[in-house]
């Protein structure tokens, strides 16, 4: 074998550098920062609880920090103020020239809706981002280009399981079922206009409105719906913890009424994260969620950022852990390259992170008055939702 006698050839050709944009981005007449001051409002103490490693917004924050360590790997330079929002008697509405200062270049919360819509206003009047990490409605922001909201609105989220459920079954194979109320008609319509918009067919869908007493004494609450051999699926639109006894009783006569017919359950997050709803109709209804922020512990990133987190903090992370690394890594980034405008840039930079995927559109308010206008917009929303399904013994997103 031939001796390979290397040479020092550095002085020649230098080592690659990855070099930071930034320089090109300030001849794009950027508004670039040497650092950046972020505001985080959020309800560290807010469920009360005695453990605080058992607050969802303890977790959230950690990851926060997780995210902050990386970011400052980067050379990304970012001075963050944190505000709890419930220490006791904090208003938002008092205390809110503490921390949306002159020098202030975003803000992420806080969590009550009251107070997002406060702060909306407010950083549209001061021209600063306001980044709403749990709160979602269509009615926060009027023309403001300076409020960005990371969670899909309920309609977003009806017209993916529309998308899902047309993909799949024909006319008159899916039903939606719910109480015989203004409501669930007025959700039902959504439903229908969802698939008629496109080149889908009309009135694609049927409707089974069940009443509460069915549910709770008959064993026949479902028996006209079975009777539709057709049926091969049914839609359950309710999304609120005040409606989860009735989405678990539906569930349960489902069940227990479709005997060895094969029927699938598509619905909203709550059946996922309800504690009522277990393992057995899962796997019986064939269950399908539509999700914002599902995390898969199973992924490899994952099982590599729960270690990290353990070793750092002595706890196991939840779900919140990832959306608040994945949510300011994002941030801090893209504030980096683009400055203090960011959120305008946000539409080119569609990104996946551990789990998080931001799909930022710019969206409109339910009766805006700039609805007909195609160049004009409320505010912008991150659009990105997933279909995820029980499969074998674990949930996962559907390819």
């Amino acid at each position: 074998m031939d001796t390979i006698i290397w040479k020092d050839v550095s002085s020649v050709h230098k080592p690659i550098e990855i070099k930071n944009d930034r320089k090109a981005n300030k001849q794009e007449g950027l508004q670039l920062k040497d650092e950046y001051n972020i505001s985080l409002l959020i309800p560290l103490n807010s469920d009360g609880t005695a453990v605080a490693s058992k607050s969802r917004f303890v977790h959230f924050y950690a990851g926060v920090l997780q995210a902050l360590e990386k970011l400052e790997e980067e050379d990304i330079k970012l001075n963050i103020r944190v505000i709890d929002t419930e220490e006791g008697t904090f208003k938002v509405s008092e205390k809110y020239p503490e921390f949306l200062t002159d020098d202030t270049d975003l803000v992420i919360g806080p969590f009550e809706r009251d107070d997002v819509r406060l702060m909306a206003d407010l950083c549209k009047a001061r021209s600063i981002p306001l980044v709403s990490p749990w709160q979602t409605s269509t009615r926060i922001a009027n023309e403001n280009p300076y409020y960005l909201q990371m969670k899909p609105n309920l309609k977003e989220h009806f017209l993916k399981l529309a998308e899902a459920t047309t993909s799949v079954y024909n006319k008159g194979e899916v039903a939606i079922i719910g109480l015989n109320n203004k409501e669930t008609s007025s959700w039902v319509k959504y439903f229908q206009d969802a698939t008629t918009s496109g080149t889908g067919p009309r009135d694609f869908y049927s409707t089974y409105f069940v009443s509460t007493d069915s549910l709770n004494l008959g064993p026949t609450a479902f028996f006209r719906l079975f009777k539709n051999t057709k049926i091969k699926a049914v839609i359950i639109p309710n999304y609120s913890y005040t409606d989860e006894d009735f989405i678990y009783s539906c569930l349960r006569r489902l069940a227990a009424e479709k005997g060895s017919r094969p029927v699938s359950v598509y619905g909203m997050p709550i059946l996922y994260d309800s504690d009522k709803i277990d393992f057995d109709f899962y796997h019986s209804l064939q269950m399908k969620v539509v999700m914002s922020d599902f995390v898969d512990e199973d992924h490899g990133k994952i099982r590599e950022f729960r270690r990290d987190f353990l070793d750092k903090y002595g706890e196991i992370p939840d779900t919140d852990a990832v959306k608040g690394y994945d949510l300011m890594l994002y941030l801090g980034r893209n504030i980096w390259k683009y400055g203090k405008n960011f959120q305008q840039y946000l539409e080119n930079e569609a990104s996946s992170y551990l789990q998080s995927i931001y799909d930022i559109r710019k969206a409109k308010s339910e009766d805006s008055p700039v609805a007909a206008d195609p160049d004009r917009f409320d505010f912008y929303e991150n659009k990105h939702l997933d279909i995820i399904e029980f499969r074998g013994n674990k949930w996962q997103k559907r390819n």
